[in-house]
């Protein structure tokens, strides 16, 4: 393959970790293809505090003020910031500025995210706010970057941020007790592997997409159970954690990665979704009242003791919205809100953030299909998926 012009902004790759993502049917097929040069310094890096490599470091403290609660709304956001960002990134990609693939989609994720351009041909920037990018090609499909660390900034920590010259980023969350959270993220600000270090060096690697895993056929999948179970008609702390652990029972001799857990909807649909219905959301909000937070009190507490009991366990939070009004925004609202829901889990019963991945879908899995504006189809859900990544470690 030939090498792009040096004034010429490549395209970035944002299906996978190697070039050769390609679709069988409906089946996504990722593959675990090589690691980019950063990916591998950071990675070889391991529980050092200091990586030692030739990479752009910043280090923060946390405060109340530079944190996000799940009680606070986001930035306004109008379609209109799209366009306009747009024509910036336009400008400055093509300025041969030598910028990596992270700088030249926008998403300097460095403690928060900013827009900034053309990531490839007939792709352009639909949606910046700042803390999420929108991204959609020329057949109407939507894709969101972010930054995967967002939960874990929380007043009292110190950040550290190394950035690599392709874009690779490697965070060392470090909290007040001590434990440290180490993540390393791909140039689309998508987490790679999270390592958990307790103040006494013990290691937990909460997930690891850096490992070769199986491609993935949905038609040799068990058939999906569409086990839904609403957080608000039950009482049953055990009934929960049943309803969690059932993937546990449904896939034999394999595992799945993250990113394919949350992209290939044959797979999510794997583990029960726990739908968290005694939260509702004001239009275009995704803040949640402090009344509303205790009502998670029951998931709360039993997610928390899970933890506890296997620090490697992982959550996936999910945000889904009706099909009323744009679906760049529908995605984006619906990804803040599932943040939202993640932070609240943490804030008020000491989820720890590290063991949950925040993902929304927008518009596009709806419980009710109609375009009219559904209670049911806003939801905020919740999937153990321990289970599914096993097969990793």
């Amino acid at each position: 393959m030939a090498e792009a012009p040096a004034d010429a902004a490549a395209p970035l790759d944002l299906g996978g970790d190697c070039a050769d993502v390609t679709q069988s049917g409906n089946a996504l097929i990722d593959c675990a293809g090589t690691l980019s040069e950063g990916a591998r310094e950071a990675l070889a890096a391991g529980s050092e505090v200091d990586s030692g490599a030739s990479a752009d470091v910043t280090v923060e403290t946390v405060t109340e003020t530079t944190s996000r609660s799940s009680g606070e709304e986001f930035r306004e956001w109008t379609p209109e910031d799209g366009a306009a960002e747009t024509a910036s990134a336009e400008a400055q990609a093509s300025g041969g500025s030598g910028l990596s693939d992270l700088e030249r989609a926008g998403l300097f994720t460095l403690g928060a995210l900013a827009v900034g351009a053309i990531l490839s041909s007939g792709q352009r920037v639909d949606a910046n706010t700042g803390d999420r990018v929108v991204v959609v090609d020329e057949e109407g499909e939507y894709q969101l970057l972010k930054d995967d660390d967002a939960l874990l900034r929380q007043p009292g920590s110190e950040v550290r941020t190394e950035r690599y010259a392709d874009g690779t980023t490697r965070t060392v969350v470090t909290r007040p007790s001590g434990t440290r959270v180490i993540t390393v993220r791909n140039p689309a600000g998508r987490a790679l592997r999270r390592v958990h270090i307790e103040p006494n060096g013990r290691e937990y690697v909460i997930f690891d997409d850096t490992q070769a895993v199986e491609p993935v056929d949905v038609s040799t999948l068990p058939a999906p159970t569409y086990e839904r179970f609403d957080y608000r008609e039950s009482t049953d702390r055990e009934s929960l954690r049943l309803a969690l652990q059932a993937a546990d029972e449904r896939v034999a001799g394999r595992g799945f990665s993250l990113n394919q857990i949350r992209e290939i909807k044959e797979v999510r649909d794997l583990a029960p979704e726990i739908t968290l219905d005694s939260i509702t959301f004001a239009t275009g909000s995704a803040a949640i009242r402090a009344s509303q937070a205790e009502q998670l009190r029951e998931i709360g507490v039993l997610m928390r003791d899970i933890i506890r009991e296997n620090p490697t366990e992982v959550f996936l939070i999910e945000g889904h919205t009706d099909a009323v009004g744009d679906a760049g925004y529908n995605l984006l609202l619906s990804d803040r809100r599932a943040e939202s829901a993640a932070l609240a889990l943490s804030e008020y019963f000491n989820v720890p953030a590290e063991n949950m991945v925040v993902q929304g879908y927008g518009e596009r899995y709806l419980r009710i299909r109609t375009q009219q504006a559904e209670e049911q189809n806003r939801r905020v859900a919740v999937r153990r998926i321990t289970g599914l990544l096993r097969g990793q470690r």
